[in-house]
């Protein structure tokens, strides 16, 4: 059967070739799938990897946080992520804003949110990094593990009088906390299900899952994003 597969694809390699060298290349002309501006960004986790402009790039991606997207850089297109076009993560609303808090997207233009050190992950050498590499500069964030890779994504927590605990505000979103007093790194419940498979069939460490996101993120600089493995092993075993 495989053979046979493989006699009939040869004398239509170069159709597919044709085809994939397209699929790297920019699109003309180079508008928003959505509103017709210029597209400068594109994704390739969505179908038919659409163009966007920055505005509709983060407005069709509030329920898709963790799609890998890229940017035109006026000669090709390098890896970027949706936290730089403004995607942010609403929790205790089910992903509507806090009408009580005061979201980072509001405190832009004055000063930075307070940060608890012992809460939010230092960057260092931030300067050296990709930019899509390390989190948003001056807000608070979540480093989150999902099956398309590692995400540092801005979080607004529910302010009301009535909110319940980070943890379960995380929890009822489907991202399971690595810790329960000011969690700071979480995992999708599809993320640790696919870990779960991955090491039943084949064995695999939690080490060689991180490091396998990180290849996805990167294939180029794995080796900059921040090591954070060792929280993925506790999280499974409950």
């Amino acid at each position: 059967m495989q053979n046979d597969y493989i006699c009939e694809w040869v004398p239509r390699k170069g159709e597919f070739l044709k085809i994939l060298l397209e699929l790297e290349a920019s699109q003309e002309p180079r508008n928003c799938t959505w509103c017709g501006n210029n597209g400068v960004y594109r994704c390739p986790d969505c179908l038919h990897q659409p163009l966007f402009c920055t505005e509709c790039c983060w407005k069709s991606h509030e329920s898709l946080p963790f799609h890998r997207i890229q940017q035109w850089t006026g000669d090709f297109y390098k890896e970027s992520a949706l936290h730089m076009t403004g995607v942010q993560l609403h929790l205790g609303h089910v992903g509507a804003p806090c009408p009580h808090a005061i979201t980072q997207a509001q405190q832009a233009a004055g000063e930075p949110l307070p940060m608890d050190d012992q809460e939010w992950e230092d960057v260092e050498d931030i300067e050296e990094n990709p930019k899509h590499l390390h989190p948003p500069a001056g807000s608070r964030y979540l480093t989150i593990m999902d099956v398309t890779g590692v995400h540092f994504i801005v979080v607004n927590w529910c302010e009301c009088e009535t909110a319940e605990a980070r943890y379960i505000q995380l929890l009822r979103a489907k991202l399971f906390p690595s810790m329960f007093e000011k969690p700071s790194t979480t995992f999708t419940f599809v993320g640790l299900d696919d870990f779960l498979r991955d090491n039943l069939e084949c064995g695999t460490s939690g080490m060689n899952y991180y490091s396998k996101l990180c290849w996805i993120i990167s294939s180029v600089f794995p080796h900059l994003i921040p090591v954070r493995f060792g929280i993925l092993v506790p999280s499974v075993g409950i």
